[in-house]
């Protein structure tokens, strides 16, 4: 049984349950066609954690689709996308359709960063902290996104844009699934886990080499993106470090740090951007991140000028001053409408970082900030 977490949307009030919600150990805690039909059962339930069997949702929802053919929310395209690079991941080598279904895959990431970055972003920044099995996808896919953005502003061209996407979605082909069992055990990396580490831009290559990819620039990223040009990087200990795989690696271990683990929480967003940047020398694709993301990124938790906590929605014309939505009163009670905040207003101005003590944003999905009206039709 494979379980995909619920958010507060998908649970109407007074209205029978499709589905049997579970808890984290599959136990039952609602059967199909019980009603929640108070705020304070919902609020004991997502507190608590509440799950779905995914093969059971599908099939719900199956018999929900109009017959002028499927429509999908933008949240539901993103987590598409990690579910297609499992589902192709899974079948290297012998993979004769991969060269064009990775294609459709990366082109599908540079539609929905085009659509909304600023829903990608929050996205990438508050990932669930519940599913890391399946880190080495998400990964790749959220590197992927970043490598976008920072391309995007580095005034790259469409083919390279492209290109890059290409090669985050694919460099960790041979250890995605050994990434997330890492990225769940609560001990530190084993050496054989390790070895196979330090092998995986070379094997990674050779696997997509297999399936029919024969781009030389791509493959040749993937080899290079753990290299450093003082020679210290692996596994060839190169100097000369191609510009794809310069990008790759930033962009890697950027969204490796800003990622949760079993073993450690994930490392602030501006802690992350200020210590790339201090590695990069001030750089230009490290600062390429810092742009790209602002100061006040989506999905960062502030403090108000007014008492309140906010969560960015969408980045300012000034990089101080985003779109914020509260989700505490001045109080720092709970509440349950989504307040804009301009933090350009001096009375709702940012006065710093917020740390998520009562994990007031895993009650806050993206779909009760954003809506739903970016649901958008399936090319």
């Amino acid at each position: 049984m494979q379980l995909l977490k619920l958010v507060e949307s998908e649970i109407q009030m007074d209205v029978a349950l499709p589905w049997n919600v579970r808890n984290h150990d599959c136990a039952l805690l609602l059967a199909r066609g019980h009603i929640v039909s108070s705020e304070a059962q919902m609020q004991a339930l997502l507190e608590r954690g509440i799950y779905v069997d995914l093969e059971e949702k599908r099939a719900v929802e199956a018999l929900y689709v109009p017959k002028s053919g499927p429509v999908k929310s933008i949240y539901t395209r993103w987590a598409d996308t990690v579910d297609t690079l499992e589902t192709l991941v899974h079948e290297l080598p012998h993979a004769p359709e991969f060269p064009a279904n990775i294609e459709k895959l990366a082109q599908e990431l540079i539609t929905l960063a085009d659509l909304d970055a600023d829903i990608a972003i929050f996205l990438a920044v508050r990932q669930d902290q519940a599913r890391h099995l399946r880190y080495g996808y998400s990964h790749s896919v959220y590197t992927a996104l970043l490598c976008i953005l920072m391309a995007r502003r580095m005034e790259w061209t469409a083919a390279r844009v492209r290109l890059i996407t290409l090669a985050a979605l694919t460099m960790n082909a041979s250890i995605a699934d050994l990434q997330g069992q890492m990225a769940s055990q609560d001990y530190p990396v084993l050496d054989r886990q390790r070895t196979q580490l330090r092998t995986h831009p070379i094997d990674s290559a050779a696997l997509l080499a297999k399936a029919g990819i024969t781009d030389a620039a791509w493959l040749e990223a993937i080899r290079q993106h753990h290299e450093q040009g003082n020679g210290s990087g692996y596994p060839r200990g190169l100097t000369q470090i191609d510009e794809l795989a310069q990008m790759l690696r930033m962009a890697d271990i950027f969204m490796a740090r800003i990622s949760p683990r079993a073993i450690r929480a994930p490392m602030i967003v501006q802690d992350a951007a200020r210590q790339m940047f201090r590695d990069d020398k001030g750089g230009a694709m490290s600062s390429a991140i810092i742009k790209v993301l602002g100061i006040y990124p989506p999905g960062n938790l502030v403090k108000l000028a007014s008492g309140e906590l906010g969560v960015v929605m969408r980045r300012g014309t000034e990089a101080r001053t985003p779109l914020v939505a509260a989700v505490t009163d001045a109080q720092g009670r709970s509440v349950t409408t989504t307040l804009h905040r301009n933090t350009a207003d001096p009375a709702h101005a940012i006065t710093g970082l917020a740390a998520d003590d009562k994990h007031l944003l895993s009650r806050v999905p993206p779909e009760r900030l954003y809506g739903y009206a970016q649901a958008c039709a399936l090319t």
